[in-house]
């Protein structure tokens, strides 16, 4: 099973969406954006070699995400 690292204490991100840094059975990481009732809303669809490239990843995510437009469904 995956295990998340230690970015945050569990309590500190409760009621709060954050990334969560998640190390895989495989060694490689990859990124969970967790939604404030504590469920993964995203995740990333590469995987990392270290822990450092996965926050990069997660820091470049959460740029994007903040500046994206919703588009409504073409009809």
């Amino acid at each position: 099973m995956d295990e998340p690292s230690a970015a945050k204490s569990d309590e500190d991100a409760k009621g709060v969406a954050h990334f969560q840094v998640v190390r895989q059975l495989d060694g490689r990481y990859h990124w969970q954006l967790i939604n404030p009732y504590g469920t993964p809303a995203a995740r990333s669809s590469d995987t990392y070699a270290t822990e450092e490239e996965t926050i990069a990843a997660a820091e470049q995510a959460r740029r994007l995400i903040g500046s994206a437009s919703i588009k409504p469904s073409s009809p």
